[in-house]
């Protein structure tokens, strides 16, 4: 299942408490997923991807299961600030822009998409952001 069939889904409680609705899929350095979900009070909270017992029309989570994670791993129930949750997966990356030239490294020219103005790599033939030709 895909992050774009899990966002907007109201998540559940194995008492049936609402406990908010998806905002995003986020991951941990280690690849395991997570759940960011916007509670009623407006917090976010990252759940494990592994407490959510099922997905249909809503997220069923068991807050009560525990998974092996690493110790850097968030908590099961970490509270983020809404300014600092992570964004979306669905963006693309930036390219990378260094500050100061290498010495002997060619400056590193990109293409502006003509549709919606993202810089390109030179070789690209598509924009990574909108998909048409360049």
């Amino acid at each position: 299942m895909n992050s774009e069939e899990i966002i907007g889904k109201t998540v559940v409680n194995m008492k049936a408490e609402k406990l908010g609705v998806v905002k995003d899929v986020a991951y941990h350095a280690s690849g395991k997923k997570a759940l960011i979900i916007s509670s009623p009070e407006g917090l976010d909270k990252i759940y494990p991807f592994d407490q959510a017992v099922a997905i249909k029309d809503v997220v069923l989570l068991d807050e009560n299961m525990s998974s092996p994670l690493p110790r850097s791993q968030v908590p099961p129930a970490y509270q983020v600030p809404t300014a600092l949750a992570a964004t979306s997966m669905n963006q693309p990356p930036p390219i990378p822009r260094f500050t100061s030239a290498v010495a002997n490294a060619p400056p590193m020219t990109t293409k502006t998409c003509p549709s919606c103005q993202r810089q390109n790599r030179l070789q690209s033939k598509f924009c990574v952001q909108c998909g048409k030709p360049l």
